[in-house]
């Protein structure tokens, strides 16, 4: 049976070789100088191999403006070009009209219907539910997906059970929203516990987006632990993953540069490695082409099983 990982990091473009600049040349994180050679900037353009790829995406989809998060995760999550269909990019969370476009063609509930096995490997906490019913807080494009997929969210006892990773990687956070005695994980072992959830199911998904507010608050010393703990929980998928094959995307450029604390124009990596990864790769160039890829790629193992 084929699976797929996505690694959804919110605001990761590839920008400028300038240290005084991109975090991810000051810091220069082991794992992608393993990939590649070097780290992970916008010279590097497109890789293609058997072991790994990496596709220099467009996110901007043809449509004037800075890339935003609203429309870029749509893009990636329906394979709609959201940007264009709403006129504009949008920023933060879907309104009414792309709700309706992540219900309608949402990648999870498109593999659901189709007898995937789907989940989302993040936790949320036991209030969010009210959080949003109270106004307090708004679903974002990827939990409107799990949902329209009619998945549950992972939980504090899927946490405690070793069945779900928290947004921030290593649960250092969960105190600052109130929830106290869980207790932290290193990278690496929230990677390992990520692709063994991987490991039984046909779709699974995680969202990191501690490196999007980082971007826009430019905090060096908070870039480098972000740096950091993505170092070690990248590179434990990339090790535990075995017959998984992971994809690593972005909505927009932002934590590769800091001289600027809007979003940018930088194409996002999207890195692929596992079976496959030189096919699928193939086939994407831009934002939309991502749910088309991972659906194609399941759908053929489906097919040939």
């Amino acid at each position: 049976m084929r699976r797929v990982l996505l690694i959804f990091i919110d605001g990761l473009g590839m920008g400028e070789n300038d240290p005084s600049l991109n975090p991810l040349v000051r810091f220069d994180p082991p794992f992608f100088r393993t990939l590649f050679g070097r780290p992970l900037v916008r010279e590097l353009g497109t890789v293609m191999s058997d072991e790994v790829c990496l596709v220099a995406t467009d996110a901007a989809l043809g449509v004037p403006g800075l890339p935003q998060s609203a429309t870029g995760q749509t893009a990636i999550f329906t394979g709609v070009n959201a940007p264009r269909r709403m006129g504009c990019h949008i920023l933060g969370f879907p309104g009414p009209a792309l709700a309706e476009i992540i219900a309608a063609h949402g990648l999870l509930g498109e593999l659901s219907a189709a007898c995937f096995s789907v989940t989302s490997a993040n936790m949320y906490a036991a209030d969010y539910m009210e959080l949003v019913a109270s106004r307090k807080r708004r679903h974002s494009v990827t939990t409107l997906s799990i949902l329209g997929a009619g998945q549950p969210l992972r939980s504090l006892a899927h946490m405690a059970a070793g069945e779900a990773v928290y947004q921030d990687i290593t649960n250092e956070m969960l105190p600052r929203f109130g929830v106290e005695g869980v207790p932290t994980v290193s990278p690496d072992d929230a990677g390992r516990r990520l692709t063994a959830l991987a490991g039984r199911h046909s779709f699974t998904m995680f969202e990191y987006f501690q490196t999007d507010r980082q971007g826009h608050k430019h905090n060096w010393a908070e870039a480098a632990k972000i740096v950091a703990n993505l170092d070690g929980f990248l590179a434990a998928v990339h090790r535990s993953a075995a017959e998984t094959l992971v994809i690593i995307t972005s909505d927009h450029g932002n934590f590769e540069d800091f001289s600027t604390k809007t979003h940018t124009l930088n194409p996002v990596p999207t890195i692929l490695f596992g079976p496959g990864c030189r096919h699928v790769a193939s086939t994407i160039s831009c934002l939309t082409d991502i749910k088309p890829a991972i659906i194609a790629y399941l759908k053929e193992g489906a097919e040939n099983d």
